[in-house]
């Protein structure tokens, strides 16, 4: 039977219900609400209760034990994450004193129809992370310091809660931020890699396409990168885009950009990368190969070259074990990466001297004399090498 407006209405109340009671993540919420607002027939919207408990008690249940609430997260030179499935009180403080602390709220519990935080960094930093499609309100105040929030300016879900972040930073920072589904970006990737192999193993010939033009070897085969451990992080940044947008104006400039992200996507699915984050005119790329994240680089700098949109990336690499949460890598190899791309110019590839000495015995790449870098963070003075890719 097809459904009216009415019921998908009345299930995304009972959906609501759900997630009030703790039944449901913000996240399973989300999803199953767009699933509910676009459901056709009533076996659609029943699918989506099916692993719900009857909302009407039963009688002689025992009590359900009072679920323990998590009102403080505190990181004082260290760190504090509440990730997966956790139960925020209706008002959290984060606190970050020369520290950090993570509030991942995509499969938090939460009850009410609002959530509020008060996010405070003295010299650290508070991250916030919500699902696609939830209303978030930042007010407050950073001396010193900055709140951003990166939350895309869509409509929110139909009944979702609200997420109220009061800010108080000192010289640090508080980040919200819209983190995807893992299933969807696993999705994306498994389509990107089925698409380029033609749904069938591409032969050497069709794998060293474009690949044999800019680094001279043919990619062995594809693969994702592994769920957690060794693996060679790439990051890159455009150099001075607010100056190419004041240049040449916003919509101009915008358009160059996606141009840009497109290019580099292209690149990292004909090496088998796997795409990290973006976050406008930057990219976190991972690969599960050294050599390959080299060529990747490479690639991407000599695509960049030839594209005429007056861009100049620059770009770090490191190598070492890194931890993977939903969709994230963290640790100190993906630390060193950045800090290493921050250190890099316009049109300038550098990588650590461990990248330098996995690759370097296939003579395959030109590596720069190495030059010393204070990586901010980190204790020393490293060694990095640029990479001769012209």
């Amino acid at each position: 039977m097809r459904v009216t407006d009415a019921e998908r209405q009345a299930m995304v109340a009972r959906l609501q219900a759900a997630c009030g009671d703790g039944r449901l993540t913000l996240d399973e919420f989300s999803e199953r609400v767009g699933m509910a607002l676009e459901a056709r027939t009533s076996v659609d919207l029943e699918q989506l209760t099916d692993d719900l408990p009857a909302l009407a008690p039963v009688v002689g249940a025992p009590p359900v034990p009072e679920r323990r609430q998590t009102a403080w997260a505190i990181g004082i030179f260290s760190g504090s994450d509440h990730r997966g499935r956790w139960h925020p009180a209706p008002v959290t403080n984060a606190v970050a004193f020369m520290g950090g602390v993570t509030l991942d709220l995509r499969s938090a519990e939460i009850e009410g129809s609002e959530l509020v935080i008060n996010a405070v960094a003295f010299m650290g930093g508070v991250e916030v992370i919500v699902p696609e499609g939830i209303q978030v309100e930042m007010t407050g105040i950073a001396i010193f310091g900055g709140k951003d929030c990166r939350v895309p300016d869509v409509r929110p879900v139909a009944g979702s809660p609200v997420v109220r972040v009061r800010v108080f930073a000192f010289m640090g920072g508080v980040t919200v931020r819209t983190g995807k589904r893992r299933r969807e970006r696993h999705e994306r990737h498994a389509r990107r890699v089925h698409e380029h192999a033609g749904h069938r193993r591409p032969t050497k010939e069709e794998r060293s396409d474009r690949f044999a033009a800019s680094a001279g070897q043919a990619v062995s085969e594809i693969r994702s990168v592994p769920i957690e451990g060794t693996v060679t992080v790439l990051f890159t940044d455009v150099e001075d885009f607010t100056g190419l947008s004041e240049r040449l104006g916003d919509i101009e400039a915008s358009r160059r950009l996606r141009e840009h992200q497109a290019l580099v996507r292209r690149e990292v699915d004909i090496h088998a990368g796997v795409e990290v984050t973006c976050q406008g005119d930057g990219f976190m790329i991972a690969f599960d190969g050294a050599r390959r994240a080299l060529r990747a680089a490479v690639a991407i700098q000599r695509a960049v070259s030839a594209d005429g949109l007056e861009m100049r990336v620059r770009m770090g690499l490191h190598t070492g074990e890194a931890i993977r949460e939903d969709e994230d890598l963290f640790g100190r190899t993906v630390i060193v990466a950045a800090r290493i791309a921050a250190a890099a110019s316009g049109g300038e590839i550098l990588v650590s001297s461990l990248l330098r000495q996995l690759s370097d015995g296939s003579g395959e790449f030109a590596f720069a004399p190495p030059r010393e870098e204070v990586l901010k963070g980190l204790p020393g003075v490293h060694d990095v090498y640029p990479v001769d890719w012209r």
